[in-house]
């Protein structure tokens, strides 16, 4: 006991009489037991050699590679799984973001463009599994989502534009600048240029919806005329701005009457 033997004399007999009372068992010898713990981990790399490919891939035309992860191959993972298959994602995308970048410079076709895309419907899918386990857990706990619920409001123009709630640090009544900046946004000030705007608007918004609804009920003629027999509900589930009471009565699903031939 290095310590004891430093202090003075009358603190060192206080200090072996205190603990002689609260441990009568000081001079048995002490027995540890060391619990052996299993860790394992991968080799630490500390060079720029991970942003490249193999050294075996360099050269190829042509690299092997899978397709994506589904997301019903990762909802039956842990969350532990998922955590480690991001990592090994973005780690995956980082070098392949390299290489296109070296490929680019060098004029050179980089081999299997796609795994780009592949990459990121994985870690898209991957995160809608997780906002999925988050949502679930939110609703069983407290009975809400959880995220910040889109909502549409009007803007300066008048046109309905999705906004999510932002939460500020300063209540909305002391912030005048964020009011100021709120009025300018989503308050429509009525002027003539601003109704000149928005009638200008929905009227083409209204030409392009006549445009595409034409479209599809050309389509659905041509159809319902080789095929009279189809059904109906898959025709209608195929085109859904088709109405089927308008269809059936269009004279190139019935074809021309004798009185119309005339006129």
């Amino acid at each position: 006991m290095a310590f004891v033997k430093s202090l003075p004399r009358n603190l060192s007999l206080m200090f072996r009489r205190h603990f002689n009372i609260l441990n009568p068992d000081v001079h048995k010898p002490v027995q540890f037991c060391v619990q052996e713990l299993k860790f394992s981990s991968s080799p630490a790399v500390r060079s720029l050699s991970e942003f490249f490919e193999d050294e075996k891939l360099r050269g190829e035309k042509t690299i092997r590679v899978g397709r994506e992860w589904r997301k019903d191959e990762l909802r039956l993972k842990s969350n532990s799984d998922l955590h480690k298959l991001w990592f090994v994602l973005l780690k995956e995308r980082n070098m392949l973001l390299t290489m296109q970048e070296a490929f680019k410079d060098k004029l050179a076709p980089m081999p299997n463009p796609e795994r780009m895309d592949k990459v990121e419907l994985s870690m898209e899918h991957l995160e809608e599994v997780v906002r999925e386990r988050n949502r679930a857990y939110w609703q069983l706990e407290v009975g809400v989502s959880g995220e910040r619920e889109r909502v549409y409001r009007k803007d300066c123009f008048g046109r309905m534009i999705p906004y999510k709630p932002v939460e500020h640090a300063v209540p909305i009544w002391m912030n005048r600048s964020y009011r100021n900046k709120l009025k300018f946004r989503f308050q429509n000030s009525g002027r003539e240029d601003v109704m000149d705007f928005k009638a200008r608007l929905t009227e083409r918004e209204t030409w392009v919806e006549q445009k595409q609804e034409l479209l599809q009920m050309r389509s659905a003629a041509r159809i319902l005329r080789r095929y009279p027999n189809c059904d109906l509900e898959a025709l209608q589930e195929k085109f859904p701005m088709v109405k089927l009471d308008r269809l059936l009565r269009w004279k190139k699903i019935i074809g021309e009457t004798p009185s119309d031939r005339d006129v």
